[in-house]
């Protein structure tokens, strides 16, 4: 029996929703550790994505400089890889604990977090589900969400954020099934 669930997922798939109901209707205790609540809770707002430092940690990027409200994609600066690192060690120490954790997740091969997931949990019983909603909802989805993600970083940076985030969810869902082992 597995003690690790990993869902991965675009943007506005349903990860965090999934994972939540999944907790609610558990028998046994599941902790909950959310990659968004991780972003938005331990790291400091000025280095999340729309943050005035934002480039130093997880963001998104414009695929083209000079057009910086066209396509985007996500990409780690200076601190973004550690960061992850670290998200994925502090779910590994929990499972090694006796916890049994579900984990909602952007696994992409580029920025290469779903290589990472590999490192850090391959010799454990791990289920690793994919949700993969149809492009044309994700935006809805996503505008859906603002409310929540200004509890966490204000409404500007909030705004700054969904917008990234609008722009780059092809590039994620790209890059989350760039192969057909889901399927």
């Amino acid at each position: 029996v597995s003690s690790l669930v990993i869902v991965t997922g675009t943007t506005g798939s349903g990860k965090t929703t999934t994972c939540k109901e999944f907790v609610a209707q558990a028998d046994d205790l599941w902790l909950h550790f959310g990659v968004d609540t991780m972003l938005g809770t331990l790291v400091p707002r000025k280095f999340v994505d729309g943050g005035e430092r934002g480039e130093e940690g997880v963001h998104m990027a414009p695929d083209d400089p000079a057009d910086p409200d066209g396509p985007a994609h996500m990409s780690f600066g200076k601190y973004g890889g550690g960061l992850i690192d670290t998200y994925h060690r502090m779910v590994r120490t929990a499972v090694e604990n006796g916890q049994k954790v579900i984990i909602d997740h952007v696994a992409t091969t580029e920025p290469p977090i779903l290589p990472s997931l590999v490192e850090h949990f391959h010799d454990l019983p791990t289920l690793f589900v994919a949700l993969r909603p149809p492009q044309a909802i994700l935006g809805t989805r996503i505008e859906g969400r603002i409310a929540e993600v200004e509890k966490v970083l204000g409404p500007e940076q909030a705004a700054r954020n969904n917008a990234g985030t609008r722009r780059a969810s092809e590039f994620i869902a790209r890059e989350i099934f760039r192969h057909d082992v889901f399927d």
